[in-house]
């Protein structure tokens, strides 16, 4: 099989099948048919390397290569500085195939991104795309939606409400005992206390003076691979999901009922149409409002403990979701919770101790919330929200207007060992927080950030009080001066030298697919990586702007990949406002492969070393501009398509590794740069080579050309 057979197999999605209507054969006519998964998007037609690519053979000659050496091997990887570690059984299966052919990625990224847009377009979107994330992650759908027609339950009386209201509720509560029933056994399968599995449950990846499960230990490790692991919740999550849209509970906004039942999986509440602020409320496993602007402070749809799924639902109003403040907060950092906040120490600032999940939080269990009517909503929690997971399923979809999305540690589509899920349909939002967060993935997880439309603001507070920002989360590289964000589409994996624990991370996803959007982050954002795991930033139509610091923008480190993508018209700035470091805009180092492709657009690139299509160690950046009148304001000649093994890692065998540059500028625009008076570096021009090995080691392979002609390399490929 070539490679690109492997990847078009690969991105076919596992579970495809024909959906069917669902409506009863009462009111059709025809014979009744059971509801099935909806139909997944067919692969994009995505070649790269085409013979008829100039651009790529010109960059491809100036660096000194052939297409097929663009890329790692099994040898070149056993001379990783970590070659004994690298072969855990938490690396994801798909990922050798793209890191052996890095110009692949961008039909990856090409492919999810018509994914999770095509899943945003069925008529149910949240079950659709978790099930392209259990895909991602190698978990095969095997069975189908509830029945309808043959679910009854008996959880609770639902018969003081109207008889089609209880008709749609009865299958989501059928499908709620489902999970609860795989929450009983994966409790069952693990050696920990369950509390501290949900209190503290996050693998390490989240701050606390105490983390469960311990991922040293191989016993834990193979539970969380395991049938009985976390897996155990996701086909039952999704079963859920379809159960909540196949309902339409739409249908029901104004509609004037109540309930409030204990059943065995908590309490069941119904509420009216009215403007309701419900105040704290203890173990709401159903919580239904029927309408109005609305005020929440309990954990709405957060799994806990006692509640192995939780579902909160409002059909409608401009609603508040809170918690119980116990201070004021500041201007950087929200009110803490009951938990407070951390005193602070030489590393890190004083970041908030909260151990309550909240708003679509699936932690050890299954979180769900969603939000219809397209209100103007506000959501504001601490850590662990927001479509969050830990060893489960968190979901969170708002179906439009123009929201405000406020966290500060694991939220807005992030996962531990599990699946987040964060949708929101349209409208301007904002989305703010600090770190692990918007797309982000620890080990064994996918973290999906989707939004799709309107004009966004997606903020990671990067640090640097020059830039507005507020120092909290440690940064090795910039220590004391800016957060590390791993935020906006990053993977990030276990590389814990005192434990010798190495396990590869997950894949951290975030796509917007139209308006004119803002990122900003400090440092492994904006499509990147670290260890073993792979991050993206899929960005479609609109002009755009990027701001960050460090391993950003297509920026990875230490054996994984980070790609960044914007794949629609638009002129888009990088780095316009807050000062770039090193590592962005295509770069990779230590064995990792960063890729930006930007398709159209008079595009301002601003970048320093290490980027515009630049290696380091070994590693393989790719930069490509398909067109557009673009400027470059660059600061220093240590990048753009360069070739570079660096000081740290020349003396080792780990050199007979190629280190490679590419830097692509197509369409034949009169493109702009910017460039310093230092020698070395061929000086950038239009309708020109100028690749550069920095060393002049032979396996220092840098290629640049700017000129007119196919590149080959996409953001993405021809839809079908």
């Amino acid at each position: 099989m070539s490679n690109l057979d492997r990847i078009v197999f690969l991105l076919v999605p596992l579970a495809s099948v024909l959906a069917c209507s669902q409506q009863n054969a009462k009111d059709t006519g025809q014979p009744y048919v059971p509801p099935t998964w909806d139909e997944d998007a067919p692969a994009i037609d995505c070649a790269y390397g085409t013979p008829d690519a100039p651009m790529l053979d010109a960059v491809l000659e100036d660096a000194g290569l052939t297409l097929e050496e663009v890329g790692y091997s099994d040898t070149d990887w056993s001379y990783a500085s970590y070659a004994s570690v690298l072969d855990d059984p938490f690396r994801l299966s798909w990922f050798y195939t793209y890191q052996f052919t890095p110009l692949t990625y961008p039909c990856l990224g090409g492919q999810v991104a018509w994914d999770l847009d095509y899943a945003a377009a069925t008529p149910h979107p949240v079950a659709s795309a978790l099930g392209q994330a259990m895909a991602l992650l190698d978990v095969e759908t095997t069975s189908q939606p509830l029945d309808p027609r043959e679910t009854q339950q008996d959880l609770v009386d639902l018969s003081s409400l109207p008889q089609d209201l209880a008709e749609a509720l009865a299958p989501i509560l059928v499908a709620m005992d489902l999970v609860a029933q795989a929450r009983d056994e994966l409790a069952a399968g693990i050696d920990v206390d369950l509390e501290s599995l949900v209190d503290y449950g996050n693998g390490g990846v989240i701050l606390d003076y105490y983390v469960e499960p311990d991922l040293s230990d191989d016993d834990i490790q193979d539970w969380v691979l395991s049938a009985n692991g976390p897996r155990l919740l996701y086909e039952p999550a999704r079963i859920l999901a379809f159960a909540l849209e196949e309902a339409d509970l739409a249908r029901f906004a104004g509609t004037d009922a109540v309930l409030d039942e204990l059943s065995s999986l908590g309490r069941i509440v119904v509420a009216g149409p009215q403007h309701d602020e419900p105040g704290e409320m203890d173990d709401v496993a159903f919580y239904l409002d029927l309408g109005g602007d609305d005020s929440y402070v309990y954990p709405a749809g957060a799994s806990s403990e006692s509640l192995p799924v939780s579902v909160h639902v409002d059909l409608g109003g401009d609603d508040s979701y809170g918690y119980i403040q116990e201070d004021d907060g500041s201007d950087a950092l929200l009110p803490s919770d009951s938990e407070g906040r951390y005193s602070g120490d030489d590393y890190y600032g004083e970041f908030s101790l909260s151990r309550v999940g909240r708003q679509g939080s699936g932690r050890a269990g299954v979180g769900i919330l969603m939000d219809l009517g397209k209100g103007d909503d506000l959501y504001q929690s601490l850590r662990m929200s927001q479509g969050w997971a830990h060893l489960g399923v968190g979901l969170l979809y708002d179906d439009g207007g123009d929201d405000i999305y406020l966290a500060e540690e694991g939220a807005q589509g992030g996962a531990s060992m599990g699946i987040g899920i964060f949708m929101d349909a349209s409208g301007d939002d904002i989305h703010n927080t600090f770190v692990n967060s918007q797309g982000f993935a620890y080990v064994q997880a996918v973290g999906i950030a989707w939004d799709g439309g309107g004009n966004d603001t997606w903020y990671a507070n990067p640090g640097k009080a020059e830039d507005g920002g507020t120092v909290v989360y440690y940064s090795p590289q910039l220590p004391g001066s800016a957060n590390s964000s791993m935020c906006q589409g990053s993977g990030f994996g276990m590389r814990w030298d005192s434990e010798y624990t190495y396990l590869s991370g997950g894949v951290g996803i975030l796509r917007d697919a139209s308006g004119d959007d803002t990122y900003t982050a400090g440092l492994f954002a904006q499509g990147s990586g670290y260890w073993q795991s792979v991050g993206l930033l899929l960005d479609g139509q609109g002009s755009d702007t990027y701001d960050a610091y460090y391993y950003v923008q297509g920026g990875a480190a230490h054996y994984s990949a980070g790609v960044l993508l914007d794949d629609g018209p638009g002129d888009d700035r990088f780095n316009t406002i807050m000062e770039p470091n090193y590592m962005q805009i295509g770069a990779g180092h230590d064995f990792s492969v960063g890729v930006l492709v930007n398709e159209q657009g008079d595009d301002t690139y601003v970048y320093g070393g290490l980027a515009g299509g630049a290696s380091n160690c070994e590693g393989i950046g790719i930069f490509v501009d398909n067109d557009g009148q673009d400027v470059y304001q660059v600061s220093s000649s240590y990048s753009t398509g360069l070739g570079n093994h660096s000081s740290e890692c020349i003396d080792t065998t780990r050199v007979n590794v190629d280190a490679i540059g590419l830097f692509m500028d197509s369409g034949g625009d009169e493109d702009s740069y910017d460039w310093p008076d230092e020698d070395g570096h061929p000086q950038p021009g239009n309708d020109s080579s100028f690749g550069y090995a920095w060393s002049g080691e032979e396996t220092e392979k840098g290629g640049a050309v700017d000129g007119d002609g196919e590149t080959g390399v996409h953001a993405g490929g021809e839809l079908p």
